[in-house]
């Protein structure tokens, strides 16, 4: 599956919490709220306010004495190294002391690089936490378009379900809860090896909102050729998803990745990956280092290690200042990477 493996919420998970005392509530704080404003004062990083449309916030509460926080803080900074190119911003939230806080983000370093505040007067607490009703840390809001989409343990898996489908565009409960049992009998037809069942449950989920289930539309044409095996079938039906997907970054973006990268396909058709990650770098504004990135990714996975090295070098030299370091990593391991005839599609 792609990077944005997009899967129906999951039930949650326990995990284990720190305790914290909850004094008189303040107003309510809910799934669907207008995300507060954060009164904070910045140990590193600064962030201007949660309303740029096109960022996905986390503001995530914590403490240096919580032990699951220790747990949370790994996960949340390969997350924000991960997506931050996508408009993933995360904040960690503190009310401890600054001298308290600022010495031990200190000695973190770079396993703890995404931007943290205090909240000394306990504002923001009394804002996000006592409104919420939630009283144990840690505890991730996720806010996208100024509004809260999601309030839990960022330890939970459902964390990074919900995390991936709202940076995606994607998230939309009520329509996830109604494809869920049609997703289902469209597995069992696959089982069974009814294809065609198979393929008007995947179009009826698809049907209920193009873009929310734009993975669905991947996931059929995985089906067609991995377990149907009709690869000119599924070939026909990639280029009518490049087609009607044409201004979805995010879906060809999928379509263009499973094929290079999944384990599961044998015959991977390179050409009609190729022409997604083109339309990808199309749609981008000029320079955009995801879609060059994903060209060469491409490119490398084809065998052209040579045009994906070009390639990742003009990425690198397009990323922001604090992506660069990753797109070099990838650049030296392009260059390094010997040719190699591609199996399909090259």
């Amino acid at each position: 599956m792609s990077w944005l493996d997009l899967r129906f919420l999951a039930a949650p998970a326990i995990v284990a919490v720190a305790t914290l005392s909850t004094p008189a509530l303040a107003q309510d704080l809910k799934v669907g709220s207008d995300a507060p404003a954060i009164s904070v004062d910045w140990v590193q990083g600064e962030v201007g306010g949660l309303d740029n449309p096109n960022k996905t916030y986390v503001v995530e509460f914590w403490a240096t004495w919580c032990g699951p926080c220790m747990r949370s803080i790994p996960h949340l900074n390969e997350l924000h190294q991960k997506h931050r190119a996508k408009g993933l911003v995360i904040i960690g939230i503190s009310d401890e002391p600054m001298g308290t806080v600022r010495p031990f983000v200190s000695r973190k370093g770079s396993a703890m690089s995404y931007p943290v505040a205090v909240d000394m007067e306990k504002k923001t607490n009394q804002d996000w936490m006592q409104a919420a009703k939630q009283n144990g840390i840690p505890c991730a809001f996720i806010v996208r378009g100024g509004k809260v989409k999601w309030i839990g343990n960022p330890l939970d898996k459902q964390f990074d379900t919900v995390l991936l489908s709202v940076l995606s565009g994607r998230y939309n409960p009520e329509l996830q809860k109604k494809a869920e049992p049609i997703l289902k009998a469209a597995g069992d037809a696959v089982r069974m090896k009814n294809f065609k069942d198979a393929y008007n449950h995947l179009d009826a989920v698809v049907a209920l909102d193009a873009t929310v289930f734009g993975d669905v539309t991947v996931r059929k044409y995985r089906t067609m050729l991995v377990d149907a095996g009709d690869a000119e079938g599924a070939k026909n039906f990639g280029s009518r998803i490049i087609g009607r997907y044409s201004d979805d970054n995010v879906t060809l973006t999928e379509l263009a990745t499973m094929i290079a990268t999944d384990d599961r396909i044998k015959e991977r058709d390179f050409e009609l990956a190729l022409a997604a990650a083109e339309q990808v770098v199309k749609n981008s504004p000029s320079g955009d280092a995801s879609g060059l990135a994903l060209k060469a990714l491409i490119l490398h996975h084809a065998g052209r290690n040579e045009e994906a090295a070009e390639m990742q070098y003009e990425a690198w030299m397009a990323a922001e200042p604090g992506e660069k370091a990753d797109y070099k990593r990838v650049l030296d391991a392009y260059k390094k990477a010997p040719a190699a005839k591609a199996k399909a599609g090259s």
